[in-house]
């Protein structure tokens, strides 16, 4: 089957610091560095697009310590980030509220999304304070807005509304760290996406695994609630 689009989940930091005897935060440095090396080995696969869950509009109910650890390390991603993004022609857009962060973390942003908008290579959705719910709302607040007669609107329709409107849907979801649900990440888009629990926490997770989810999802017949 055809891959173009590959949403991840990277769960598992935490339980990978506690399952080797390290404090949490170290769980979460190693997460980071973790997450260059996939974007570097992802495309090999002629890949078109990766979304990556980074930070969720719960995370903000953990600790004040950790929080800050985390947006600490945010903020280092980002300096790589911009020191990155043309090394392989990345495009990298950000999706979520991102109002909620400091000056100085959303002024990256914009310096990233606008130095990579003109970039050929894969593009790069890092989900930030995003919820999925958060994102449905938002569009519907957005119809109510432009849609003033109150008409009926397809679902094609909607879609451009929602955060990833200028994206296709993802063909491929994959959580890390064992756990089977969605956490509340990209609700409407992952309708048709075929999903992959893997054990491996997030910091473990690497090009081998990488390979064999993609070799799954080969061997998986797509049908869109049809037959075929």
């Amino acid at each position: 089957m055809k891959l173009d689009h590959i949403a991840i989940i990277m769960d598992g930091n935490r339980r990978w610091a506690t399952s080797n005897n390290l404090p949490s935060y170290e769980g979460h440095k190693k997460g980071a560095e973790n997450l260059w090396d996939i974007i570097n080995n992802i495309q090999e696969f002629k890949l078109k697009f990766l979304t990556l869950f980074v930070f969720s509009t719960e995370n903000w109910k953990r600790s004040k310590r950790e929080i800050s650890f985390l947006i600490n390390l945010l903020n280092q991603f980002l300096d790589q980030t911009i020191s990155k993004i043309n090394e392989n022609s990345l495009r990298i857009r950000f999706i979520g509220d991102l109002s909620a962060f400091e000056k100085k973390i959303k002024d990256k942003i914009e310096i990233i999304q606008n130095n990579s908008q003109s970039n050929s290579g894969i593009v790069i959705t890092l989900a930030l304070n995003y919820g999925g719910r958060l994102d449905i709302i938002s569009a519907i607040n957005k119809i109510i807005i432009h849609n003033k007669n109150f008409k009926p609107i397809s679902e094609k329709e909607f879609k451009k509304y929602t955060l990833n409107k200028d994206l296709p849907d993802p063909d491929l979801l994959i959580r890390t760290g064992g756990e089977m649900r969605l956490s509340n990440f990209l609700l409407w888009d992952l309708a048709y996406t075929e999903l992959m629990f893997v054990p491996q926490m997030w910091p473990d997770f690497d090009k081998l695994i990488l390979e064999n989810c993609i070799l799954e999802y080969s061997k998986r017949t797509r049908k869109y609630g049809g037959d075929n």
